[in-house]
């Protein structure tokens, strides 16, 4: 069954994806992704698993998208890290994050897939909440990256 995730912001993902920082991406293939889940005993979350088949991680800017490559070593890490974040920061038990990338400082993108938003895991966080909101939800996450692409490509010309 195919995803309509995505269908919003189609076209605008299209135009940034034409533009010199996506050229390069390569579309995922669907078994690699079903391997991915399978060896990790998850599901990627639908709108970013229709990024994946439909277009590919592209790194537009922060945060750079992880490909399913990047998941099989991220993920793990991931899982450990929020583990160590869930003993130091007195984090709700209804969060269900996924991580979708990274930032260039180190933090972590996240889906929390109860809320849909994307949220910011800061490295090195002194603070009491170590979260902080980047989007309401992917869409809004890969509006603001693909515009952002547009407009460095329109700056090039």
């Amino acid at each position: 069954m195919e995803s309509n995730a995505l269908e919003p912001i189609r076209t605008l993902l299209d135009q940034a994806y034409q533009t010199v920082m996506g050229k390069s991406c390569t579309p995922e293939l669907e078994q690699a992704i079903a391997d991915f889940e399978k060896k990790h005993n998850v599901h990627l979350p639908e709108a970013y698993r229709e990024l994946l088949l439909y277009y590919g991680a592209c790194n537009f800017g922060d945060p750079a998208l992880y490909s399913v490559q990047e998941l099989d070593w991220a993920y793990p890490a991931f899982v450990e890290a929020y583990q160590e974040y869930k003993r130091e920061y007195d984090l709700s038990e209804d969060l269900n994050p996924f991580p979708i990338g990274g930032f260039g400082e180190g933090s972590i993108a996240i889906l929390e897939r109860n809320s849909g938003k994307i949220l910011m895991l800061i490295h090195d966080y002194a603070g009491d909440y170590p979260f902080q909101e980047v989007a309401p939800n992917f869409n809004g996450l890969m509006e603001m990256l693909a515009e952002s692409a547009i407009w460095v490509q329109e700056q090039m010309k």
